[in-house]
């Protein structure tokens, strides 16, 4: 039919802030996961897989997915944090929470990486963006975008000839009645 859709992190929250804070996944309540040393490669690998799986189920019932990463340096965020400060009307973006969490800034792109390496499938490619420059994040994405849709070759259905001769039909019937 052709359908549109974006998320916005989602499912991959669950091997990002999870793997720098793996204190979270105690409060999941997940069986046998009752202490922060029983987290181990085992529980990581099942959630990558998990990931993939979805995404390959996904891509086999025709949803083509594509995945951005917009990658935003230390220097650039610190620079975009002092903007909503700064700026009452930018002030709605900023949550003193994320200063808290920048501390963490190279744990974060230590799980943007692997989560990146992990996830990455031909059915399901992420592109890594640069995203210090907006102007540039966004050529790109949009060229990825575009590249995908002319590759899925969209065209409009053909009617068969006897749904069109029907078509004719009623609008002969349409345009001789008021």
């Amino acid at each position: 039919m052709g359908n549109i859709g974006v998320h916005n992190r989602s499912h991959y929250e669950n091997v990002l802030i999870t793997k720098v804070h793996p204190e979270l996944i105690i409060e999941e309540r997940l069986p046998g996961f009752d202490k922060v040393k029983n987290i181990n490669k085992a529980f990581w690998e099942q959630r990558y897989e998990d990931i993939r799986s979805f995404e390959k189920y996904l891509s086999c019932n025709g949803i083509v997915i594509i995945k951005f990463f917009l990658h935003v340096s230390k220097d650039e965020q610190k620079k975009r944090f002092l903007e909503r400060i700064n700026d009452p009307t930018k002030n709605w973006k900023f949550s003193s929470s994320d200063i808290d969490e920048r501390q963490y800034y190279d744990d974060y792109m230590k799980a943007y990486e692997n989560a990146i390496q992990e996830t990455s499938t031909k059915q399901s490619p992420w592109y890594v963006i640069p995203a210090d420059k907006k102007w540039f994040s966004r050529i790109a994405i949009s060229t990825i975008i575009l590249q995908t849709l002319k590759d899925l070759k969209l065209k409009y259905p053909v009617l068969p000839k006897e749904q069109l001769e029907k078509m004719e039909m009623a609008k002969k019937m349409l345009e001789s009645k008021d």
